[in-house]
């Protein structure tokens, strides 16, 4: 055997395995990414095929990308684009879930008090929840009927609770839950714990209010100052393109941009550390 024909099969054989390959992590990324979808969109109540939101995400990464290229003529450009969609629907499902549990806090003082209202009428606590889950809107009606399906199938009051506030992870329900069970199992007035629950969640929503407004200068500072780098060499693109085009083109300029994203992220992160305050 030649030489040349040792190497054509070595590397027939290494394309082979790297196609075998290829085909095994594209299997188990599928199974993995439809398997998160799927319990994060049924977390949110929001029923929609895995499938083809993974075939949707494949194709935004191989399209947008190539269409950054020839728009630009940029490499690194077009890589980032395929990395930013690449994390979409972990970004966009985390923005999301931040979004409804913010809803869902919003809406617990009124629901707190329906309750409280229906248990002084003489209502059950069953009865109490049910009238809550008519009356209120998603996403507190969803979570709660869910509490009383449990407890329908067989689910104790106590552990349906806890599952409840497993699956929101907020301090807000956790208190809910936590009054709760154990005015439910000592036997104490729950309406006026309901009642004072509400009104602690309004005076908690009120300082959180008054934070986010005193520090919403500084994330809009930190806004400014990191897109500004960006606009200024678009600018400049548009003014002097075989100038930056060097930025693009040559490793200085991708060190240059790799240096550039490094530091903003760094100042992103420490304004993010320092108009970030927990009540």
């Amino acid at each position: 055997m030649t030489p040349a024909f040792i190497i054509s099969l070595l590397a027939g054989l290494s394309m082979m395995l790297l196609v075998v390959f290829a085909g095994i992590v594209w299997v188990q990324y599928r199974s993995k990414f439809t398997a998160n979808a799927k319990l994060s969109l049924e977390d949110m109540f929001l029923f929609i095929d895995p499938q083809r939101l993974f075939l949707i995400n494949m194709g935004t990464v191989v399209v947008v990308p190539m269409i950054t290229y020839v728009l630009t003529g940029a490499l690194p450009l077009a890589v980032i684009a395929a990395v930013g969609i690449f994390f979409l629907p972990r970004l966009a499902y985390r923005y999301l879930k931040h979004k409804r549990q913010m809803k869902l806090i919003a809406q617990m003082p009124d629901a707190l008090n329906m309750m409280a209202g229906s248990l002084r009428a003489g209502a059950s606590l069953a009865l109490a929840m049910d009238l809550v889950c008519a009356e209120m809107p998603p996403p507190f009606s969803q979570e709660l009927s869910l509490v009383l399906r449990e407890q329908k199938l067989g689910v104790s009051l106590d552990d349906a609770f806890d599952s409840f506030a497993k699956r929101i992870n907020l301090e807000e329900v956790n208190l809910m839950a936590s009054a709760i069970t154990i005015a439910n199992d000592t036997g104490g007035n729950l309406s006026e714990v309901l009642e004072r629950l509400a009104s602690t969640l309004r005076a908690k929503a009120a300082m959180e209010g008054k934070i986010r407004a005193l520090t919403s200068q500084g994330k809009l500072q930190g806004i400014v100052v990191g897109l500004l780098p960006i606009f200024l060499a678009f600018v400049l693109y548009q003014m002097e393109p075989e100038a930056m085009a060097r930025l693009f083109t040559t490793f200085y300029g991708w060190a240059t941009m790799a240096a550039i994203a490094t530091l903003l992220i760094l100042g992103g992160f420490f304004i993010k550390k320092i108009v970030t305050i927990d009540v």
